[in-house]
């Protein structure tokens, strides 16, 4: 494991995350690097969008869905990222 991971299941403010929460992204910087831009605009119109936890990976990363009604695991972001609500 890279050092620094698992990251912690804390949102912006610092607030226990578990799968299920409801949360408001708030950044999707930690995933967009190196994506092609049609997919960098498509997940920043994500940001103040809520989301539920759909699961945790074993480095820290949290996992959400692209639609609101669904729950698979469409692309992941750093607790950080999210705040709860």
């Amino acid at each position: 494991m890279p050092e620094g991971f698992p990251l912690e299941p804390k949102d912006s403010a610092g607030e226990l995350l578990v799968v299920g929460d409801r949360v408001c992204i708030r950044s999707v910087a930690s995933c967009v690097t190196g994506l092609p831009e049609e997919d960098r605009v498509r997940l920043s119109t994500l940001i103040g969008a809520t989301r539920t936890v759909v699961k945790f990976d074993r480095f820290g990363f949290l996992w959400l869905s692209f639609s609101a009604s669904e729950h698979s695991a469409d692309f992941c972001l750093s607790p950080s990222e999210v705040s709860r609500g």
